[in-house]
């Protein structure tokens, strides 16, 4: 599944290094670059601007390939809300309860003290 590598050279510091080839890689091509958190990697990758697609039903499990070497338009930082069933279905309906307010306002404060981390 995975092509050839390919030499770079870093324009600041000079150091050469192989990277992958833009193409279909399975999860061992990118555990070898990425380690065992490669899928945070991508996550990470995505929201900077690159262009990564995905197919499953490989052999292997899923494959990823970017689609170009230069980013687009960054993804903003999202704050994940967790609301039980009851909080979710009145705010899908305009009605926003007391605990989906506090969830917001916990959510919101873990993102804003996490906010550089990832």
């Amino acid at each position: 599944m995975s092509e050839k590598l390919w030499d770079f050279q870093c324009d600041t510091c000079g150091k050469r290094e192989e990277r992958w080839a833009v193409g279909w890689h399975d999860h061992r091509d990118l555990e070898r670059v990425a380690g065992n958190r490669y899928a945070a990697r991508l996550l990470e990758l995505k929201r900077l601007g690159y262009r990564i697609e995905d197919r499953s039903g490989t052999k292997d499990g899923k494959a990823y390939r970017l689609l170009s070497r230069e980013p687009s338009e960054p993804q903003g930082k999202r704050v994940k809300v967790f609301l039980d069933e009851a909080d979710a279905d009145a705010l899908s309906h305009g009605r926003i309860t007391a605990a989906a307010v506090d969830a917001v306002g916990l959510a919101l404060a873990s993102f804003r003290a996490n906010r550089g981390k990832l």
